[in-house]
């Protein structure tokens, strides 16, 4: 049951960092677009706001105002800007010093959060390292090591899954956290502190003081199948976000490379089509496997057969994703969207369903088969139906020349 409950509750907070662009009002702080300067209006970690407050005013340079929601799609992301409104950072190392007069969200390898980054609402951010040293309203975090410097401070909550959490900051109310190394930092220099009550689940348990947690601590530690529950969501948050940036990568090489198919990836997707792309693929894996195989027991055709293993297995790598890109595309042929964002929000979408549609029992190997072989299946048919498209356009030219030159014939002779 819990592990059900896990599994569910990863799956609806990674819709929920993919597909949220609704703003919420708060009482929090809010940033000017004039001066970028942050307006404490709450309570308690004066030394905190006060310190991050001096740093912010004492820059030299007035940051690049973005009006709008922003999206950025990149290997190495640098978000300096002053946004009036929500951020999407999609990208392998992440590097945070900007204000957002919304909520963030980051999705990344390594992602950082210096002292002058504040976010006005919530930052949802999923990485394999994520370093926080600046404030926001609350805090969603997925990641195998989260270290929360002494400079952070959450004005609301805090919720937290992750392998190791190092915790040196402050939380205006609540915090939730669930990590098999949870290191909660009591020196009298430095100390981490909660204003509100602290609910975590840890491989130990933690000795804290009300100088460290002024609500209540409630501790549990639970174990399903030699397994933790934030091991469990973890594994699968890992897993939904490397398929999520597989399919990025897939989408992005194909408006580069092959813009032409993703214009016609939408004609696979109807009843008759897909039939035929599905039987396509499971015909292109039995012909790719014999064939390869094959050519292996001969002497001069071991490097063809390699070649042609290879070129199976890379085709099969993508064709999960060429179905997501597919069924995109034919969502925006049905809905009439033209705007590029709700394009990648939609294939994340598709892509996450599809993900989960894998992670039912038995059926969803049944599934990913399918998916997969109707990937293949469409890749195939582009391939052959482009060289024949080829062919009839180099033949045009001649039967048009056939034309004129017969009826310059049939000219000379009425002359």
């Amino acid at each position: 049951m819990l592990k059900q409950k896990s599994k569910i509750i990863a799956l609806l907070l990674t819709l929920l960092l993919v597909i949220s662009t609704i703003s919420f009002a708060t009482d929090t702080p809010v940033v000017t677009s004039e001066t970028g300067n942050v307006v404490s209006t709450v309570p308690g970690d004066n030394a905190r706001v006060e310190g991050n407050e001096t740093s912010t005013n004492n820059t030299a340079e007035t940051p690049e105002v973005h009006n709008g929601d922003l999206y950025v799609f990149d290997n190495n992301i640098e978000m300096d800007k002053l946004v009036d409104g929500n951020v999407f950072l999609f990208g392998n190392n992440i590097n945070v010093t900007g204000k957002v007069n919304g909520s963030l969200y980051a999705f990344g390898k390594n992602v950082t959060f210096s002292k002058e980054a504040y976010i006005v609402q919530t930052i949802y951010v999923m990485a394999d390292e994520v370093t926080l040293n600046g404030m926001a309203t609350d805090l969603y975090a997925f990641a195998r090591k989260l270290d929360m410097s002494f400079d952070s401070f959450m004005y609301r909550d805090l919720r937290v899954v992750a392998d190791t959490f190092n915790f040196n900051g402050g939380v205006g109310r609540n915090a939730f956290v669930e990590a098999n190394n949870f290191n909660f930092v009591t020196n009298e220099e430095a100390p981490a502190l909660v204003y509100g009550d602290l609910t975590y689940s840890s491989s130990k348990e933690l000795s804290l003081t009300t100088s460290h947690v002024q609500g209540t601590i409630n501790y549990k530690q639970e174990i399903i199948e030699g397994k933790s529950i934030t091991s469990i969501i973890l594994e699968k948050v890992i897993d939904v976000c490397n398929t999520l940036l597989y399919a990025f990568v897939v989408f992005l090489l194909c408006l580069w490379l092959a813009p032409k198919f993703l214009s016609k990836t939408s004609s696979y997707i109807a009843l008759a089509s897909t039939t035929k792309s599905f039987g396509i693929g499971l015909l292109s894996v039995i012909v790719a496997s014999v064939v390869g195989i094959a050519l292996l027991f001969t002497v001069v055709g071991v490097p063809l057969g390699f070649a042609v293993i290879a070129l199976l297995v890379l085709l099969l790598s993508i064709a999960t994703a060429v179905t997501s890109i597919s069924i995109t595309y034919k969502l925006k042929e049905k809905f009439g969207f033209a705007k590029n964002y709700l394009t990648y929000l939609t294939l994340a979408c598709v892509v996450i369903v599809i993900w989960a549609l894998g992670l039912i029992p038995y059926a969803g190997t049944v599934i990913s088969f399918v998916i997969k072989m109707i990937g293949l299946g469409i890749i195939v048919c582009y391939l052959f139906t482009r060289n024949s498209s080829k062919k009839e356009i180099q033949e045009t030219p001649k039967t048009e020349k056939q034309e004129k030159s017969s009826k310059k014939d049939t000219k000379k002779k009425e002359n």
